[in-house]
């Protein structure tokens, strides 16, 4: 069966899942020995996934919201109980940020400020900052820290929640309800945002302000009302104490639909275009370089840090980045090294769906400029930018890192599929993409 032809449905679920299995059993025929221990877990959350997407309403935000909170809460404190019986830690297989973020949020005795003043004793960076000031007002909240470290789940929710409320309400401007609701829900019951949460990392929150400030950012393209203007910069602010780079990739795509919205640009959109490529490939080193010195880094030691991964994995990683940028990431149903099994096999699921539905991704990016669809090219830049970075840097592969502009991919997808179905196809590349998608994820986890 062709699973792109059920994107945008409930089976699409199910019918992946099937899928999934499939490739499994070749992997336990082929490689048992890379088998993850905790693969009871990753088949779990699959099928709690599968059972959740037969409820969900397609046609009530409120009905789908309330099934999303059911199924994080579900799956995340599952998971997190999990944690603590197999590895005796509440934040799974030899956590590091997160044992770190716990430590610094632990100083409830500290005043707001005091705990300010402690982490630049320690040397923490200001875009490192948003997550333990988050974990450290949970831990305030609760009174001891070991209760908020339970506490902090349910924040968890509540961020996932929050962002797929918004994702949906991005989605409304475009699309019709059952669609908004299928992208609402496809990214409320992501396994990494449940991941995310059970083993105390920040993304959830972070990708929360994110889409938020996207929001704010598409009205802008609607209406320039100075009102839309303050509330994407309001909530694109946060992002500074979580990640720099992101904080200036939203006002760059602010100032970029602000210009957009000029008669004179919209007529030579193509032109404008162009002149911001060239710009672009002009400081491509000084903005990156500037960016590295924020973090104590520079270009060169980032080059040098590309050069050192590829003598060691070989040239294939190059090739495996640049891919992955656009299908990706990859899913790990199996793994060579232990520590990989013991966690990124446990939302594969998560990038498996991802690299089908690419193939619909890249189709709406095409019929954006195709169609001068402007009202979702603030959607595209932002997505560009992070992916930039993440080729730069041979990231791209990294679920962590393509989180930010993930759930966007699926609003893409959602339009490349309606594009697709308008327009009449010679050839069907659907079925030759099933085929590379098949290749590829087979090549990944063999590699």
């Amino acid at each position: 069966m062709n699973l792109l032809r059920l994107w945008g449905t409930r089976k699409f679920f199910s019918i992946a899942a099937l899928y999934y299995l499939l490739f499994f059993l070749l992997f336990i025929f082929m490689q048992k020995q890379w088998l993850p221990d905790i693969v009871l877990m990753q088949m779990l959350g699959m099928g709690v996934l599968v059972f959740f997407s037969l409820l969900y309403d397609k046609q009530s935000i409120s009905k789908t919201i309330l099934i999303i909170v059911i199924f994080q809460l579900i799956c995340c404190f599952g998971l997190r109980f999990f944690n603590m019986d197999y590895f005796n830690n509440p934040f799974g297989y030899k956590p590091l940020d997160a044992t770190l973020y716990h430590r610094y949020g632990s100083h409830i005795e500290l005043s707001l400020f005091g705990f300010i003043k402690y982490l630049n004793v320690l040397e923490v960076r200001v875009d490192d900052m948003g997550f333990p000031l988050i974990v450290y007002f949970v831990y305030h909240l609760s009174g001891d820290p070991q209760i908020g470290v339970q506490l902090l789940v349910f924040f968890n929710v509540v961020a996932i929640t929050i962002s797929s409320y918004y994702l949906y309400k991005i989605s409304d401007l475009f699309f019709e309800k059952d669609f908004s609701c299928f992208i609402a829900f496809f990214w409320g019951t992501e396994l990494y945002s449940v991941y995310t949460a059970a083993v105390g990392l920040k993304e959830n929150f972070m990708v929360m302000f994110i889409v938020i400030a996207i929001y704010y950012i598409v009205r802008v393209n609607r209406r320039l009302f100075i009102k839309e203007i303050i509330c994407a910069v309001l909530f694109s602010l946060p992002i500074l104490l979580f990640r720099t780079s992101v904080f200036y990739m939203l006002i760059s795509v602010l100032l970029f639909i602000v210009v957009l919205r000029l008669p004179i640009v919209k007529r030579y959109f193509y032109v404008y275009i162009l002149l911001i490529a060239i710009i672009a490939s002009f400081y491509t080193y000084q903005i990156i370089d500037e960016l590295a010195v924020q973090q104590g880094y520079s270009y060169e030691f980032f080059e040098d840090l590309v050069r050192t991964k590829v003598r060691h994995q070989g040239r294939l990683t190059y090739y495996l980045n640049y891919l992955a940028s656009v299908l990706g990431p990859f899913p790990n149903l199996i793994s060579v090294d232990i520590v990989k099994r013991n966690y990124i096999t446990l939302y594969s699921f998560s990038s498996f769906c991802k690299v089908f539905y690419s193939f619909f991704f890249v189709y709406g990016i095409y019929s954006i400029f195709k169609n001068k669809h402007f009202e979702l090219i603030s959607v595209f830049i932002f997505l560009l930018l992070n992916t930039i970075m993440l080729v730069f840097t041979l990231f791209a592969q990294h679920d962590r890192y393509q989180w930010p502009h993930i759930p966007f991919t699926i609003i893409l997808a959602i339009y490349g599929l309606k594009c697709w179905r308008d327009n009449r196809h010679i050839l069907r590349w659907d079925r030759w993409y099933m085929l590379l998608a098949f290749f590829v994820i087979i090549i990944f986890n063999l590699r």
